[in-house]
């Protein structure tokens, strides 16, 4: 018996290259890290016909450049990094370090690689590399496939050249994309980047979105927070305000105690800097004029530079900081209260780690860090920061609005003395006529201001309301999930166990009022969710009907559920546009829907016509969306009654509902009216508001 080994069939190569990394572009980024961590100052990618089959992409740098030696056990040598932990390059750069299977993953992009780099260390040396991946797929294993490492005399300088010929698949536009602002991120959008290193990939969109990101709006912001994580694991954190003023200072156990997710003890995580600049999208602090270009620039960098990063040794970890990865919870945590909180499309920031020691370990497919103790400890440091700062910020708002309302009373009292000793001089023939005028002022004013306080006593618990409701709604979700995957399972088993003809006659009916019941659940689990969603309480113009079309739809197991036949009937003459949010358009059809709904499922309403029809009606100045039902009408209330806050025919109802309907029209400087008895033969509600000639 002889010895043997381990071998790797080339499919191997498929599985830790091309199927292991997601995109395209992270594989390409990691060259241009190699190329960091080569000493270079310079990256440069092009991309030549990649738009089609066949196309080739080339990375070319001007850095120390790699010898023999450094070919077959660095480049070559797959799975294990070259790189020693934390050390340090002539330019005092440390190295990022990695294990090659981004290179790989890129290197693969094509049916062959030519790699050529001239080491500092042996002028006018030129080593090459010819792979051709075809070899590959026709050996029995990986290992049987010889690469011959040739050497030529150059008159280039020192760095390294990759090209990657003849493109498998080609290169989407979103994939250049995505490369580009890769590219243009990779050493980031802030101050003090410097011009130590620098990317270009000859894109037009890379020129663009260098253009945007260089823009670089840092000076309007409204705040800015700093905090430190030493190497004992303490914390130290500092607001200022946008012209760089601390405005208050923290210390661990300050910053701590402000979040219930804080290690009072300290962070068993690596030294790390945090910086989060803090931005308001509709009232930047800017020193110029905010002009309309200027407005459209600083959005526009905020929408693509937003949100906190990662960077490591100087170049930034994806997919930190990417558009829709939110790694920090800041939109959650924003919605309790948007005023003072952050979120990833107002501000931007940085998470600084220069040297960890190995404490973060990088994922395979080159897809951020492994979740480990390290790196969740540092999460939680900078989340502690980001609880501490809204809580200084709230602290300051508070004091701010006190000390308003104080100011107010003052002057109102001032005013008021003003006034009395001014009724001293008038001439006592006409003196009680102006007093009594004064006094009925007064007593106006004093019934207007109870009116509002009221308003504000409602909204408040309206707000309580939301609040609770989408927690609740959030959690709902989940064992409403469960309901539907488990009766789909008991009609499995039943079908199974019965046959589908006993089954049917047996548990049919009462496994389909579930499904019923649980899709309607549904239904009213994402609504509230729905309706936070902040794109859809944005102004903009507004096509009623097609918000009508989407609620009816997303209803449906709703209506099911009850029984109830809805059908809409809108108007096809011109558009119906209007100048709102959708969630306010929606949150009045979902209140007049509710309300037909819940007068058929009384207990009272004995009929079997349910039936709801939503109308639209479009006139040159006017959108008027209608709600009608076959009910019994509006009965056991004034018609104009059922619009104030508090009123309500049904014991569980909360009167709530049609005042939030009333005052959103009344924003919108639309109308409102009630029919008791129409069409259909039930109530009728109907809400119209001015017409937006798109």
């Amino acid at each position: 018996m002889g010895t043997e080994r381990l071998r790797f069939a080339p499919e191997m190569l498929a599985r830790l290259g091309e199927e292991l990394i997601p995109h395209p572009d992270l594989g390409i980024v990691e060259l241009a890290r190699n190329s960091y961590d080569a000493d270079a100052i310079s990256c440069e990618v092009s991309l030549l016909n990649v738009g089609e089959l066949g196309g080739t992409i080339v990375v070319t740098d001007v850095g120390e450049g790699m010898t023999a030696a450094d070919i077959r056990d660095g480049f070559l040598l797959l799975g294990r990094s070259g790189k020693v932990d934390d050390s340090v390059t002539a330019r005092g750069r440390r190295k990022v370090g990695e294990k090659g299977l981004g290179r790989l993953a890129a290197l693969r992009l094509g049916h062959e690689a030519v790699v050529r780099t001239r080491p500092k260390s042996e002028p006018g040396i030129e080593y090459a590399v010819h792979i051709d991946w075809a070899r590959y797929d026709q050996a029995a294993a990986i290992e049987d496939v010889d690469l011959e490492v040739t050497s030529n005399e150059t008159l280039e300088k020192p760095g390294t050249t990759i090209e990657i010929k003849n493109l498998r698949t080609p290169l989407a536009d979103s994939d250049v994309r995505r490369l580009a602002r890769s590219l243009v991120m990779l050493t980031g959008p802030f101050p003090d980047k410097g011009e130590d290193f620098t990317v270009t990939l000859d894109a037009p969109d890379f020129v663009e979105l260098q253009k945007v990101v260089d823009a670089g709006f840092f000076e309007a912001a409204n705040y800015m927070l700093r905090a430190t994580l030493d190497e004992n694991g303490q914390v130290a954190a500092y607001l200022l305000d946008g012209a760089g003023t601390i405005l208050a200072s923290g210390d661990h156990f300050a910053v701590t105690s402000s979040s219930t997710l804080g290690n009072h003890a300290g962070y068993m995580a690596p030294a790390a800097e945090l910086e989060i600049w803090m931005f308001n999208r509709t009232r930047p602090s800017f020193t110029t004029q905010l002009t309309p270009a200027l407005r459209k620039a600083y959005l526009a960098w905020l929408d693509e530079v937003g949100g906190v990063h990662f960077y490591q040794r100087g170049l930034r970890v994806h997919p930190y900081g990417d558009r829709g990865y939110d790694w920090l919870d800041m939109n959650v945590l924003q919605k309790r209260n948007p005023e003072e909180r952050p979120g990833t499309n107002n501000s931007v920031g940085r998470v600084i780690v220069v040297a960890d020691g190995g404490q973060l370990v990088p994922k395979t497919d080159r897809s951020g860090f492994v979740e480990n103790s390290a790196f969740v400890e540092l999460k939680e440091f900078v989340r502690a920061s980001l609880e501490w700062a809204a809580d200084v910020r709230l602290d300051r708002r508070d004091k701010r609005k006190i000390e308003e309302k104080k100011k107010t009373r003052e002057k109102v009292k001032e005013t008021q003395d003003k006034v009395d000793a001014a009724l001293r001089l008038v001439p006592e023939s006409v003196r009680p006529m102006v007093q009594q005028a004064v006094r009925e002022d007064r007593a106006a004013m004093a019934e207007r201001l109870e009116v509002v306080e009221s308003d504000l006593m409602l909204y408040r618990t309206l707000s309580t309301v939301g609040t609770t409701t989408a927690v609740f709604a959030h959690e709902t979700l989940r064992p409403v999930d469960t309901i539907e995957q488990m009766v789909g399972s008991i009609a499995r088993r039943g079908e199974r166990e019965l046959g589908n003809e006993r089954f049917v006659s047996v548990l049919g009916d009462p496994v389909d009022l579930i499904r019923r019941s649980a899709a309607s659940l549904h239904t009213f689990a994402e609504l509230p969710l729905e309706l936070l969603k902040q794109r859809k309480r944005k102004w903009r113009d507004v096509d009623v009907n097609a918000v009508v079309q989407e609620i009816t739809e997303s209803f449906e197991p709703y209506f099911a559920d009850a029984r109830v036949s809805v059908s809409t009937d809108l108007s096809q003459a011109s558009s119906a546009v209007v100048r709102s949010t959708i969630a306010s358009i929606e949150a009045i059809l979902a209140n007049f829907l509710a309300n037909s709904v819940a007068v058929f499922t009384s207990p009272a309403y004995q009929s079997t016509t349910r039936e709801i029809v939503v109308r639209t009606e479009v006139s040159p100045d006017e959108v008027t969306l209608g709600v009608l039902d076959s009910g019994p009408g509006i009965v056991e209330i004034e018609k104009d009654d059922i619009w104030k806050p508090g009123k309500s025919t049904r014991n569980e109802g909360t009167g709530m509902g049609l005042t939030i309907v009333r005052d959103i029209v009344l924003d919108l400087k639309g109308k409102y009216w009630a029919v008791e008895n129409g069409e259909l033969g039930g109530a009728e509600l109907y809400v119209s508001f001015p017409r937006i000639n798109p």
